[in-house]
This record gives structure tokens, C-alpha cells and sequence, in this order.
């Protein structure tokens, strides 16, 4: 259901157009009556010389009132240019930045090499000893965003708001349509968790006031939440929803 106080492109065209149809018409019409009540008073007169000076005031506000309203005319009419211009300029910047993200989003790994670096790292992670954590992010578009051209668009916003908040030594993989997993080599679920803050405020900053997008963080850590690589990678895959539409027609996209 729309809010009262929101407007449509089209709705405000339209009631912009009434308003200047009315203003028009408006001054015509009191132009109009009062030129009416002004010609008895200046043609009526009798004798050899007519007073010059009432004629020309007359016909000033003649010409005045038609000016007035030419002008409001024109002027109604360059600001619905320079509307339609700005729409057709926003449309061509969002194509760009379609582009943009969609050419990035292609070039992050997938599902494939995410479970090969795991398999490899978890190996890794038992011959040294070490930690080795994994973040599961999951983007959720808002209601108003529902066409896989904005989806693109937000998905390639939140893989850079990731990307800013990670260690050289992490990588990022597109597990699914609307899913990323993060490979935090070395790191324990309680730092995990500290990177998932940040990461979760950078998502939060790229989602920008109007909450283009809400996300949700699980941390997968190997050898506490997974006791082998295969019990890892079932954990991951856990995570990824599957029943999106939206998601699936933006992955379909990028192929």
C-alpha cells in the first residue's frame, strides 16, 4: 500500500501539469474580465482628441496579461524538460552502475573454488594448528527493490562495503544469488566475530538511510562449529537461501 505522503513520477507530472493549465487559464480570465471592464472607459470617450494615454495603458495590460501567461506556460514547460532530462540521466547512471557491479560480481569466485580453497585450508588448519573461520553473509533486498537490475546493483554495493573491511590474507566467494562467504585464515570465532561488526557496519553505511537492504552474518568456524571439511562445507551450504526469486533472476543475469 503506497504512503499518502509519497508520490509517484507520473502523479506529480500530472498535477503540475493541472496547476499550470490552471494558472493559465486563471490570469486569462481575470485578464480578460478586467480588460473587459476597462475598454467602455477607453473607447467610449467622444471627441476630437481621445485620450492616447488611457489606450496605451490598455493595451499594456493587454499585452502584459499575455506575456504573464506565455511566460508561466514556457516556464512549466523547461522545467518538465529538465525533469524528463534528470530521469533520463538517472536511468543512464543506474545502467552504468548496473554494469559496473554486474562486471564486478562476475569476476569474485563462486561455490566451485569456495570449496576448494576450504578443502585446502582445512587441511592447512590441521597441519599448523591454527584457526580458521568463515562468514556467511546473506544480503536481503527491502520490499521496494524488486528488479533484478537493482538487485545487481546492491549486490555488487555490499560485495565492495565486504571487501573494504577484510585482511589481505581473506578472500570472498558468491556462494548464491544473494550470499557471500568470507575465508578468515588464522582466526578464531571470537575475532570472527569482531570482523563480523565491522563488516555488518559497512553494510549498514552502503545500504545507506533508506535501507536499500538489511543482512545477516553467521560465523562457521572450523574444528568448533564443523569437526571435519565435509561437515564444514554442509554447515555453509545450510546457510544459503535457496527460495528467493529475485536473487535467482539477478544470478541468471550475471551468467
Amino acid at each position: 500500500m503506497q504512503s499518502p505522503d509519497r508520490i509517484n513520477s507520473g502523479d506529480l507530472q500530472r498535477r503540475q501539469r493541472h496547476l499550470t493549465v490552471f494558472a493559465c487559464a486563471a490570469i486569462a480570465i481575470l485578464a480578460g474580465g478586467t480588460a473587459l471592464l476597462m475598454y467602455p472607459a477607453v473607447f467610449a470617450q467622444r471627441g476630437p482628441s481621445p485620450d492616447k494615454a488611457l489606450r496605451i495603458a490598455f493595451f499594456g495590460f493587454c499585452g502584459l496579461g499575455a506575456l504573464l501567461t506565455a511566460y508561466i506556460w514556457e516556464s512549466q514547460a523547461t522545467i518538465g524538460r529538465l525533469r524528463r532530462q534528470m530521469e533520463s540521466d538517472r536511468r543512464q547512471m543506474e545502467e552504468v552502475r548496473r554494469q559496473a557491479s554486474a562486471e564486478l560480481l562476475k569476476t569474485i569466485p563462486k561455490l566451485g573454488s569456495f570449496r576448494d580453497l576450504l578443502a585446502m585450508e582445512s587441511r592447512r588448519t590441521i597441519a599448523m594448528s591454527e584457526n580458521l573461520s568463515i562468514l556467511v553473509v546473506t544480503v536481503q533486498s527491502s520490499e521496494e527493490v524488486s528488479s533484478p537490475t537493482a538487485q545487481i546493483s546492491i549486490l555488487g554495493d555490499a560485495s565492495k562495503a565486504i571487501a573494504r573491511k577484510l585482511r589481505s590474507q581473506d578472500s570472498i566467494y558468491l556462494l548464491g544469488g544473494a550470499t557471500f562467504g568470507v575465508v578468515l585464515p588464522g582466526v578464531s570465532k571470537a575475532v570472527a566475530q569482531g570482523i563480523s561488526a565491522r563488516v555488518a557496519e559497512g553494510l549498514a553505511d552502503a545500504a545507506g538511510a533508506s535501507s536499500r537492504f538489511s543482512c545477516k552474518i553467521n560465523i562457521v568456524s572450523y574444528l568448533e562449529d564443523a569437526s571435519s571439511p565435509h561437515d564444514l562445507q554442509e554447515a555453509i551450504c545450510a546457510l544459503i537461501p535457496s527460495d528467493n526469486s529475485v536473487h535467482a533472476m539477478a544470478e541468471e543475469t550475471l551468467i
